[in-house]
């Protein structure tokens, strides 16, 4: 039976009434799932339009249609948060007579994997754009390797590079050298850069391969991004 709180001569005592009524009308409320309508909704916005945003103050949140995440203002950028690693991987594995890695003396090619060869893409802010050409969507600072092999690699002395353009510029070497091999066998190249990058930045990972023209047959061909 409810006990309404009186005065110490047992009179009625209003304030009390209305404490013990407004607590009792609490913890109904908090201790029921709240509905659509006791939400707060978060503006909606794509990556154009967020980037947009004239005079954003630190705290700020925007819901990016792009990515599906909500996004906060904190210093000079949008960010994601997020619990995940922020990583994609690309991994293409072929066998036969694909002729994949084709080259001409001294002149660059894409990494032939695309969104196709997505292993993994976790964090909302990778964008595969094409051949080995993926967009950063967030300021950071990213950890990006790059890998390939061949199982026809000729003998000799053959010149090779993996090289990572920013916005179509060549901006560092995963690996550059030479493969001496006494007859044709599996061969193969990996190589790593860290490297800050702004957000919109297209990254770019490209080879050269000096093979005269012939085409080589690929065995692995892979590419990684991680957020640091």
């Amino acid at each position: 039976m409810l006990q309404l709180p009186t005065t110490e001569s047992g009179g009625f005592n209003l304030w009390g009434t209305l404490f013990f009524l407004l607590l009792g009308g609490l913890y109904t409320s908090w201790s029921q799932a709240p509905s659509a309508g006791d939400l707060v909704k978060v503006h909606n916005a794509n990556q154009t339009e967020i980037g947009s945003i004239s005079n954003p103050e630190d705290g700020m949140l925007v819901f990016n249609e792009d990515t599906g995440q909500i996004n906060f203002f904190s210093g000079s950028s949008w960010v994601a948060p997020s619990n995940e690693s922020k990583t994609i991987v690309l991994n293409r594995a072929s066998g036969g007579n694909n002729n994949l890695i084709v080259n001409s003396t001294n002149t660059y090619y894409d990494f032939p994997v695309n969104a196709t060869h997505e292993l993994s893409n976790t964090g909302g802010i990778y964008q595969t754009l094409g051949n080995g050409r993926i967009r950063i969507t967030e300021t950071g600072t990213y950890f990006m390797s790059a890998a390939f092999s061949v199982r026809d690699m000729p003998s000799g002395n053959t010149k090779y590079i993996i090289g990572i353009f920013i916005n179509g510029t060549l901006r560092g070497y995963l690996t550059r050298g030479f493969a001496s091999l006494p007859n044709q066998d599996w061969w193969g190249t990996s190589g790593t850069i860290i490297y800050p990058l702004q957000a919109n930045d297209e990254v770019r990972f490209r080879y050269v391969v000096n093979n005269n023209g012939n085409p080589l047959d690929a065995v692995f061909v892979n590419i990684g991004i991680t957020q640091l």
